[in-house]
């Protein structure tokens, strides 16, 4: 009890200090506005110095067993992800004019003082540049002569041309040294106006082109058409709402206005701390903008409530009585809003943290404006303060009167329903492939389709064999390499397996005379030949070898699959492996693609955690400020329930779900909370709750400001949904639904809830 009293005590002067804060900055309006214009001013000035990148490995942290088994095989084969060109002739035969095109693009790959030349390439692969490794020095070597080369040749046929030789495919490995957005922007630039003149100089060939490069720009535009058009869509929707409920324009403008430099404080910060920030971070700001609109609207209906019952009060104390009443809430509701987007420090993804921690700070700025320069943005002078809530309320009576008519058959219909989305769970299936956050006629997948269609293939994962000294350049470590080749090549979806194998064939049939034996029978001197100088043999861009003979890297081409996809094909290939006597150790599946498809599946097991223990603080947060421990268990199933049965509706309808799935319980608990945090304290603060009458009267009060947050919050998410990107459309449909499934949550069902535990507070 004495520690409980303490706690109550310190919370009693806390409230007394933010009374006497708001008394003293309203009082002294214009050195409060002062001071908070010289803090908006000094944080707000690097809100145009925020630092994003689309650098992928932003969604993963250190220790992501993914990501180092990435790093591992950088570090031992010193090569990233390849960017692909292909030119298309649609004549089989590698036509003349194919092969011009060819030696041309590569040539201008060749040559740093060309103007088109990309300096920050790291290996070449074309036919071209392997001609020389083959013997065959490209100036004498004619474009009639690679015709019979690309057929005589593995080294040629298997990497470079499809199987009719309509069409050759350029390889290169880029190693951007700067990751920053500039630096990406400017290398985007450079790729297309490589592959704008090589279109306008070569217009009979068709000329595709896939890469990190390119797909990551791509998601830029993305994102930059998300927060062009559609987050100023979100605040034109809050303002239309804000503007429908209140009937004042002024108000509506100053709630506005309030949200808005919480934004700028947010983004001051970020620019301030010079993180750099994964691209999708800029939907943080977007989201503190909605919280603290949220927190307002409660405050102006308690101000249109106070307005009408004591219609002789001057505007002043109606503004500072109807803050004072609801700082309790409006405080519970930003400090377990904070907890619940602190949880995604428990992501895998630093991304993710990021967001997080920048939302978080932004709720602090939120709640420093709300309770001490709200008050002053609503007073003014010109005109009478006039909160016209009419209709809102009148919507909020409908509310309340049906669930006064039956409140155990409405509370069960709401659960049933939400049971029955949540089966969809059942089914979830997690797919963070990246296109598949593009429309079918964006220019990033016509290049995939057609360079798929052309040759089998598009992308890759990686398979890393690690083996002793001398151990690889043994007959029958080369024989185990063919058997797993030609296995993996036989598993759907796979397009092609590039391997040494084709290089170290190309070696033993041009040698004088032809080797024509098995492998395993092969000479260990001759072998050890063909394997050390194929190394070099057009295989740069692959990088088959490590430096020293110890590790062997096969590039897997796979077509369009999904996460899952790549997840199970990765799967069977390491019990392969060690069904053919390797361990985990020493066969190891990598690459970006790899490490991409568990990016979900990593992040939601981890958020679970996360997710149980925010909620298990907020509930803790609940009951102390409200002193009941009911209160604190009834706050978790309005909030919790909703967010679950909207990804299982998600997952009904489309099936797959991808990174948005990750960290929707963790959002949308921060946001959906704060309308409960209203009910229970209106409820608790009520007159006669033990009666349905009494609980209905509550309701009707309480309502407005619920359903005005549920409409600003859900109709402003839900234009989410429009977005050309399918991580936000995601997350638009699950915080949309959400919202409005824990809005009927909070009507039909919590208050029932209330009345049967009430007796027992």
């Amino acid at each position: 009890m004495i520690g409980k009293g303490a706690a109550l005590g310190i919370w009693v002067r806390i409230l007394r200090w933010i009374f006497k804060a708001q008394r003293w900055a309203y009082q002294h309006r214009r050195y409060s506005l002062s001071i908070v214009a010289i803090f908006i001013v000094l944080i707000g000035s690097a809100a145009l110095d925020v630092k994003n990148s689309n650098d992928p490995l932003l969604f993963f942290s250190d220790d992501n067993v993914h990501r180092q088994k990435l790093e591992e095989y950088r570090e031992a084969f010193g090569k990233s992800a390849a960017t692909l060109i292909a030119l298309d002739a649609g004549q089989s035969g590698a036509p003349l004019h194919l092969l011009e095109a060819e030696r041309y693009l590569s040539e201008i790959l060749q040559d740093p003082d060309h103007p088109l030349y990309i300096d920050y390439i790291t290996a070449l692969g074309s036919p071209t540049a392997t001609l020389p490794a083959l013997g065959y020095p490209t100036e004498f070597t004619p474009l009639e002569d690679v015709q019979f080369l690309a057929k005589d040749h593995p080294a040629l046929s298997a990497y470079f041309f499809n199987e009719d030789q309509s069409a050759t495919i350029v390889i290169l490995s880029l190693e951007h040294p700067d990751q920053s957005d500039p630096a990406l922007i400017a290398a985007y630039a450079e790729q297309v106006e490589l592959i704008a003149h090589m279109r306008a100089k070569y217009p009979n060939l068709q000329i595709s082109i896939v890469g990190n490069v390119t797909t990551f720009e791509a998601l830029r535009e993305a994102f930059a058409q998300d927060s062009r058009y559609l987050f100023p869509a979100t605040a034109f929707v809050n303002f239309l709402v804000l503007l429908f409920a209140f009937g004042n324009l002024r108000v509506t403008l100053s709630v506005l206005v309030i949200a808005g430099m919480s934004v700028l404080l947010t983004q001051g910060v970020a620019g301030w701390s010079g993180y750099v920030f994964a691209a999708g971070s800029a939907s943080s700001f977007s989201i503190v903008f909605t919280l603290t609109v949220a927190s307002l609207i409660h405050v102006v209906h308690a101000m249109g409530q106070r307005q009408r019952r004591l219609p002789f009060q001057r505007s002043h104390t109606i503004i500072l009585s109807s803050f004072r009443k609801l700082t309790v809430p409006v405080t519970l509701a930003h400090i377990t809003t904070t907890v619940g987007f602190l949880s995604l420090n428990w992501a895998d993804a630093p991304a993710f943290k990021a967001m997080g921690n920048l939302v978080a700070i932004g709720l602090v700025f939120s709640l420093f404006l709300s309770l001490l320069v709200a008050p002053i943005a609503l007073k003014s002078k010109r005109t009478e303060l006039m909160i016209r809530d009419d209709r809102i309320r009148a919507i909020s009576r409908w509310f309340a009167n049906a669930w006064a008519a039956a409140p155990i058959r409405n509370a069960l219909i709401v659960s049933v329903l939400s049971l029955a989305a949540l089966t969809g769970l059942t089914r979830i299936v997690f797919d963070d492939q990246i296109t598949n956050n593009f429309p079918s006629d964006h220019p990033l997948l016509v290049n995939i389709n057609n360079i798929t269609e052309t040759f089998g293939w598009y992308n890759s994962i990686d398979i890393v064999l690690k083996y002793e000294e001398g151990e690889l350049i043994q007959p029958n470590a080369i024989a185990n390499v063919i058997e797993l080749v030609e296995w993996i090549k036989l598993q759907n979806p796979v397009g092609d397996v590039f391997s040494p194998i084709p290089l170290i064939q190309d070696c033993l049939d041009h040698r004088q005379p032809p080797y024509e034996g098995a492998i395993l029978d092969v000479p260990q001197k001759m072998l050890n030949y063909c394997v050390r100088t194929g190394a070099g043999s057009g295989s740069d861009y692959v990088g088959f070898y490590a430096d020293d003979f110890t590790q062997l890297h096969l590039k897997i081409m796979l077509p369009r699959i999904s996460a899952a996809g790549v997840r199970d094909l990765s799967a069977k290939i390491e019990t392969k492996t060690v069904a053919m006597g390797f361990t985990p150790d020493t066969a190891r599946m990598s690459g970006v693609g790899v490490m991409t498809a568990y990016l979900s599946e990593v992040n939601t097991h981890n958020m679970l955690i996360g997710s149980a223990l925010a909620m298990l603080v907020v509930s803790i947060l609940i009951g102390l400020f409200l002193r009941s421990s009911i209160l604190a268990i009834l706050s978790i199933l309005p909030n919790f329930l909703p967010a679950m049965a909207s990804l299982g509706l998600w997952v009904w309808i489309n099936g797959e779900v991808g990174m948005a799935a990750s960290i929707i319980a963790a959002i949308t608990f921060g946001i959906v909370v704060d309308d409960t945090i209203h009910i229970l304290y209106a409820l608790a603060r009520g007159k006669h709750t033990q009666s349905r009458a009494g609980v209905r009267t509550v309701l009707r009060n309480v309502i407005p400001g619920v359903l005005t947050t549920t409409l600003a919050l859900g109709l402003g998410f839900s234009i989410l949904m429009f977005s050309g990107f399918e991580v936000n459309r995601q997350l638009g449909f699950l915080t949309s639904v959400t919202i409005f499934i824990a809005f009927i949550f909070d009507i039909f069902v919590l208050p029932g809830l209330y009345s049967l535990l009430k007796g027992k507070r």
